[in-house]
């Protein structure tokens, strides 16, 4: 679905709204369209379950529900 519908519909917002880069669409050794998630490079904002015009991505809580820990804060 996304390369279908937002890629083609919405040229691929994914690749956008991400503050950290987690969304790309990188072309395939056949030169078609893929989403390629880079989830080590999530941030836990939770903008793409947000965002996303079709609703596909479901973000579901990190870290076994505790959220982020960030030390020193």
């Amino acid at each position: 679905m996304p390369v279908k519908i937002n890629l083609a519909k919405f040229a691929g917002p994914e690749s956008r709204y991400c503050p950290a880069g987690v969304y790309e669409f990188v072309k395939t050794d056949g030169g078609e369209d893929r989403l390629q998630i880079n989830a080590q490079n999530c941030v836990h904002c939770k903008t793409c379950d947000i965002k996303d015009p079709t609703q596909n991505i479901v973000w579901v809580t990190p870290e076994g529900g505790g959220g982020p820990n960030y030390s020193g804060m």
